[in-house]
């Protein structure tokens, strides 16, 4: 049985409500640097709302479907930079965001720009994203964490 397609201004508006863009530094050496960047889309559901989820995965043609055990919760995510570019990032281009996460998303879409062109594998990218990701987040201690990156890469 084929799902009915998702209505494009209800799918922004969902991830108005409920998605979420981010971007993770993780220690690890690859190259000339100590840390890997991951951007990622990701929205979360309830078990009675996961078939939503799969509307989702049909209506943007990638990404995973998982049960998160800390929340209790099914997440739709989608971790691939091709996929991030060639899909994700083009639906909110033309169907825009108008609440908080905007500015998420258009962070987000710089650092898939500068990953991309591969400049994140040089310090000088890093940084820039790393600077890019201060302003996304509200935790103090992932806040600390980027300073300490940040730090590390101007050395």
């Amino acid at each position: 049985m084929k799902m009915k397609r998702l209505n494009p201004y209800y799918v922004t508006g969902l991830v108005d409500g409920e998605g979420s863009f981010y971007v993770g530094i993780l220690p690890r050496k690859l190259g000339k640097i100590d840390f890997e960047v991951r951007p990622s889309f990701s929205l979360s559901q309830s078990k009675r709302n996961r078939s939503l989820l799969f509307k989702l995965k049909e209506y943007f043609g990638c990404g995973t479907i998982r049960f998160s055990k800390k929340d209790q919760t099914y997440k739709f995510e989608v971790r691939s930079l091709k996929d991030l570019k060639e899909k994700i990032l083009p639906h909110f281009e033309k169907f825009p965001l108008e609440g908080e996460k905007k500015k998420d998303f258009e962070i987000l879409e710089e650092v898939v720009k500068i990953m991309d062109k591969n400049e994140h594998l040089e310090k000088e990218g890093l940084l820039k994203i790393v600077q890019l990701v201060e302003v996304m987040t509200g935790n103090e201690k992932r806040k600390k964490f980027l300073q300490k990156v940040a730090t590390s890469l101007k050395e």
